[in-house]
């Protein structure tokens, strides 16, 4: 087993050559996330302008975009590896580049994988897909006195049209026979809602005039995009159907959830987001 501190730089073709000299598996040289030895690692390279990697709370806190630059990102590989280690619990040692050139890697210490999210984003090709993000949580109490270089300043993609996210829900739909249960995280006994499914739902909110479509009325605040805040309301909690979930303001979300007339507000919610959706020649389901 070999040693690492953290706040000691490391030159990254040693590292693989002391696991190999070791016996054990020297990792992928090139790989931002690999096992080397004993140890699952991440190697981050912030001069490569990755949208998903940002930074939380430097140096403890950080998301992690998983690998694959073209097409979907699939549960296999590294993103697999580093799920399982979200699932049991077993740290993950981040390295950290410090120049554009060279092999110099600063050690940040052990972290632990504390999510695993489901994300939409733009692979390399400028095509929509499926992607994956990792938030972790550093466990080292060393401090980190070294200056990190400075994430590069990627601009958010713009917002996909709603026939871009149409096409990723209908391409979902073929698989699951239209018909999706929605998840569950029993650990943290909450349901998940699929990222791509409220993407869609808020960007057809946006599409049609940018109002709530509960109350008609335009959210009074933005995002950080400068688009319309809208929350995402599945009408049946269990579906998670772009048909059955709706785009709303903060204050009918909460009304939705506990008013007493709520019933009649969710079956109001349900006719106008069926109608929209068969307005637009997109498929409905009546359960």
């Amino acid at each position: 087993m070999i040693s690492y501190t953290a706040n000691q730089r490391y030159n990254r073709a040693a590292i693989h050559a002391a696991a190999k000299k070791a016996g054990g598996p020297p990792g992928n040289a090139t790989a931002g996330i690999t096992v080397v030895g004993d140890d699952q690692c991440v190697f981050w390279n912030p001069f490569r302008g990755l949208y998903a990697n940002r930074w939380i709370k430097e140096p403890d806190e950080f998301i992690y975009s998983g690998e694959g630059s073209v097409g979907p990102m699939l549960d296999k590989g590294g993103n697999r590896r580093l799920s399982a280690c979200h699932a049991n619990g077993t740290p993950v040692l981040v390295f950290y580049k410090m120049q554009r050139t060279g092999s110099e890697w600063l050690h940040l210490g052990s972290f632990t994988v504390v999510d695993v999210e489901a994300g939409v984003s733009v692979d390399v090709k400028k095509v929509l897909r499926d992607d994956i993000r990792f938030r972790f949580l550093r466990v080292t109490q060393d401090v980190i006195s070294q200056p990190l270089p400075a994430l590069p300043n990627v601009p958010p993609p713009p917002p996909p049209s709603e026939n871009e996210l149409w096409a990723l829900v209908a391409a979902r739909a073929v698989k699951t026979n239209g018909k999706r249960k929605r998840a569950t995280r029993t650990s943290r006994d909450r349901r998940v809602s699929d990222p791509l499914l409220t993407a869609y739902v808020l960007q057809r909110a946006i599409d049609n005039g940018g109002t709530c479509e509960s109350c008609g009325v335009a959210p009074d605040w933005k995002d950080d995009s400068g688009r319309p805040h809208f929350q995402a309301h599945h009408i049946d909690p269990d579906i998670d159907r772009v048909d059955w979930i709706g785009a709303v303001c903060g204050t009918c979300h909460d009304r939705l959830h506990h008013s007493s007339d709520r019933t009649h507000r969710a079956d109001k919610l349900r006719k106008l987001v069926r109608e929209r959706q068969l307005a637009a020649g997109r498929d409905v389901v009546d359960f």
